[in-house]
């Protein structure tokens, strides 16, 4: 089964499953997307549920692989003051030119990415100059006992979904060329705020 059609089968139970997180996480979030800027590329938007953590007023384009998940983002994305609009679309293809956004965000994507280095590589093509990259991800703990158990999840997260709970996604950031600034620690070592530039 595809990508797509996984997710388009887990679109109806998502925001149910998310709920605890947003919960957890809000405050963390609009810390964090308050340094979203201009033109803003949201990657794997989903069902739309971080939105409501974004500043005002800002040009956003949100994609996703799923039509599912994007209808399911469309009633989110006319409530958000300022404008919206979504595209179908695979985040290691990004069918923008060069240049084009001054910030991308991702929430807990870059776990699902086939390919994440070439994802990061096509975010940071698609970025203006100094354009920033603002993440907010879960990746692999460096505590044995957590990294053990994450690796063990993923076993079943990436067959049922794609997800994979044991990425190094900082390491990944370095390797697709960004200029990096800073990771946080949200939870534990497990998820975390990642800033790069171009």
């Amino acid at each position: 089964m595809s990508q797509s059609k996984k997710y388009d089968r887990v679109a109806k139970s998502f925001d149910f499953f998310r709920k605890g997180d947003m919960r957890r996480w809000g405050q963390a979030q609009q810390d964090h997307f308050s340094q979203m800027s201009g033109r803003v590329l949201h990657v794997g938007v989903g069902t739309g549920m971080e939105i409501i953590n974004f500043p005002p007023d800002l040009d956003i384009t949100g994609i996703d692989l799923s039509p599912k998940m994007l209808e399911r983002a469309l009633w989110r994305g006319k409530r958000y003051p300022g404008k919206i609009r979504f595209c179908l679309m695979n985040a290691e293809s990004l069918a923008f030119p060069d240049n084009t956004f001054d910030t991308v965000v991702t929430v807990c994507v870059f776990c699902t990415v086939p390919h994440p280095v070439q994802g990061l590589k096509e975010c940071k093509r698609v970025l203006k100059p100094g354009g920033k990259l603002l993440m907010f991800e879960h990746v692999m703990s460096k505590n044995l006992i957590y990294g053990l158990s994450l690796k063990f999840m993923s076993i079943f997260t990436a067959a049922l979904e794609g997800t994979h709970l044991d990425r190094n996604t900082v390491e990944n950031v370095r390797k697709a060329g960004f200029n990096f600034i800073s990771e946080k620690n949200v939870y534990l070592d497990i998820v975390k705020t990642i800033e790069g530039t171009k």
